[in-house]
């Protein structure tokens, strides 16, 4: 039986915790996925498995063996392909029947209209790393009218947060952009940590907080990766059945939510910035106190293990 039916046997464990109405709510979910290099590869994944049926996933980068410490996409065979192409093989292995369009540029300005004309849903995964095409995506799903979901993760732990498209809340709103800046003007401009990570894990290495200031990529582990995709993929529940079966409604901005598999903590926070420099604090004074785990990702330390290999 196809896993476009609400019978078919894919979807038989999930009726413990939503019903048939909401899967069929699922299997007519459209996702745009603006990157699979990490928690976009393993939300995706989850959400073919719960039943979303269309996809279209931008990614313009090419598997190396540095993704492997995380992305079930990543393996010897991949390494050298492109990330959007692997994760379509990979949907197709879920289900045959799975329509995946991929755009292997990435998301520019000659092609975000096509890749969010279909979406009823669209996740930034950009890491943050290029605003521009943020800035791009939250545009393009305003004028969709379609939730923009944001989910980053760190440490063992994540952060969402989602951008409803007729709050005041946006994108450059919540990231400290003017709201009209063109995006070249966009282009280059440096992403400011204290908007977006609410929540600093206490076993942080300041050493590495520095290291990313300085340039370095931002480090990613496999369990941090596992809860920011699982949830992304719970958010995507909540807006696909919004005003159904007594759901609780999705996070949007300004309210930002947060977990951490190694603390236990989660919560919510309305006021990022000034949770951001709480956390701030407190991993300083760790730091200080000697108790926190060096991670041995300072500039020394990554050019020393580039030299051994």
């Amino acid at each position: 039986m196809s896993m476009s039916d609400i019978n078919s046997a894919e979807f038989s464990r999930n009726y413990g915790f939503w019903n048939e109405r909401e899967q069929k709510a699922i299997i007519d979910t459209k996702v745009a996925i603006a990157g699979v290099g990490g928690d976009g590869f393993q939300l995706g994944l989850k959400l073919a498995r719960i039943g979303v049926q269309t996809f279209d996933i931008a990614d313009p980068e090419l598997f190396e063996p540095e993704n492997a410490n995380r992305v079930p996409g990543a393996t010897t065979a991949t390494y050298g392909r492109n990330k959007a192409e692997v994760f379509h093989e990979k949907v197709l292995d879920i289900n045959p029947e799975a329509d995946v369009r991929i755009f292997t540029d990435g998301v520019t300005e000659a092609n975000v209209d096509e890749f969010t004309d279909r979406a009823t849903l669209l996740f930034d995964e950009s890491e943050l790393t290029h605003l521009e095409v943020g800035a791009m995506l939250a545009r393009a799903s305003r004028e969709r009218k379609i939730p923009d979901i944001l989910v980053m993760n760190i440490g063992f732990a994540a952060v969402i947060t989602s951008f409803n498209p007729e709050s005041k809340w946006t994108f450059e709103k919540f990231m400290g952009i003017p709201q009209d800046m063109p995006l070249d003007e966009i282009r280059g401009r440096q992403v400011a940590f204290d908007r977006c990570l609410p929540y600093l894990p206490r076993y942080g290495d300041l050493n590495t907080l520095r290291a990313v200031q300085e340039g370095a990529p931002l480090p990613s582990i496999a369990p941090g990766v596992d809860v920011a995709s699982a949830l992304g993929v719970t958010q995507a529940l909540k807006h696909i059945t919004i005003g159904t079966n007594h759901r609780e409604k999705p996070i949007w901005a300004p309210h930002v939510g947060y977990m951490d598999a190694y603390t236990l903590e989660s919560g919510v926070t309305c006021h990022p910035r000034y949770s951001h420099y709480s956390y701030l604090a407190r991993a300083v004074l760790n730091n200080l106190l000697g108790s926190s785990p060096a991670a041995n990702y300072t500039n020394e330390d990554r050019a020393r293990r580039e030299a051994a290999n």
